[in-house]
């Protein structure tokens, strides 16, 4: 099986980030990929991106423009629409 990479930002690196990585990588098991979850300082993201190369970035904040998808995770947090972004993500992924 593949490993995909999967990096997620916030604003500090920290809880934020973990949480939502954490969420991620537990949905994706459970569809049957398997994800490594790096978690980054937002400011940190363009570095990380470009010298990772990810196949995909995730924030609850606004990301700037990159060279692979990503996706706005504000949902996965609040959980108001996270099942939407958690199949988005899979999609992407698939």
């Amino acid at each position: 099986m593949i490993t995909k990479k999967i990096v997620v930002a916030c604003g500090t690196g920290g809880i934020t980030s973990r949480n939502i990585g954490l969420k991620i990588k537990d949905y994706l098991a459970g569809k049957g990929i398997e994800a490594s979850v790096e978690t980054c300082k937002l400011v940190e993201v363009k570095e990380v991106a470009a010298t990772q190369h990810p196949d995909l970035v995730c924030s609850a904040s606004a990301l700037p423009s990159l060279d692979c998808p990503t996706v706005r995770a504000t949902a996965i947090l609040t959980g108001v629409g996270a099942d939407r972004v958690l199949e988005q993500i899979y999609d992407l992924l698939k």
